[in-house]
């Protein structure tokens, strides 16, 4: 499994042709790409994407969010809530080594997120549109009954020491995700901790967790580093 947000990187770019290299060398059954397009993956297998209206103008092509599989996608969500902050979430059920596992793409609001909003939006206050995705994402995850489920994107928020957001917003993300472990927590690049993560079901363990540097030579790739983990069943 792997997630990385590319920083809309664009499809025949040099930064997208070196992202895929990467991506590639780990071989993941599943990948989420955040802050991206969505012709990015355009090798064999199979792709969903969030709604393209996130609250900003739209440029052809960009998702927050996209999720890539092996095998095919089954009962594809791409709203999550109405109340959640929009073109942001996107959900499907994938075949994988683990066997079929509910996968849950996100990229959760930065701080800023339409605080300087197009006209005729209502002006967010910081952390508001956080705020609001995370309790839409508990109402989400706790939905139905028990599952496989992976839950990959960016978080924007460290996991523990060092984390910048108000307490009440990490006490937010503890409470969406109290039945998973946050397998990525302590995952860090160059003394920066990361804030894209994959999060796991009861069910699952992971045995490895890598960092993906972002760095070309003096060039960067993205403003964040992707995250990539192999992960077993308990049987």
């Amino acid at each position: 499994m792997l997630t990385w947000n590319v920083q809309w990187a664009a499809p025949g770019s040099w930064r997208t042709t070196e992202i895929l290299r990467r991506v590639e060398q780990h071989n993941p059954e599943v990948v989420c790409l955040t802050e991206t397009n969505d012709k990015l993956l355009s090798h064999p297998g199979h792709s969903i994407v969030s709604r393209p209206d996130y609250g900003y103008p739209i440029t052809a092509g960009r998702r927050k969010v996209m999720l890539w599989s092996r095998e095919p996608w089954e009962h594809i969500d791409d709203l999550g809530l109405d109340a959640m902050p929009p073109g942001r979430f996107v959900s499907g059920v994938t075949k994988t080594s683990l066997g079929r596992v509910r996968v849950v793409g996100v990229c959760i609001p930065w701080f800023g997120s339409r605080t300087e909003p197009r006209r005729g939006q209502d002006r967010r206050m910081r952390w508001e549109d956080h705020e609001e995705y995370l309790a839409g994402l508990t109402e989400v995850l706790g939905q139905g009954p028990s599952e496989r489920l992976i839950v990959m994107g960016d978080f924007n928020q460290v996991i523990g020491p060092g984390s910048r957001a108000p307490a009440r917003l990490r006490s937010a993300l503890y409470e969406a995700f109290r039945r998973m472990t946050i397998a990525t927590s302590n995952v860090a690049f160059l003394e920066r901790r990361s804030i894209d993560h994959i999060a796991l079901s009861a069910d699952l363990s992971v045995s490895s967790v890598t960092a993906i540097s972002n760095t070309h030579g003096n060039r960067r790739l993205s403003d964040h580093f992707g995250v990539a983990a192999h992960l077993s069943r308990h049987e």
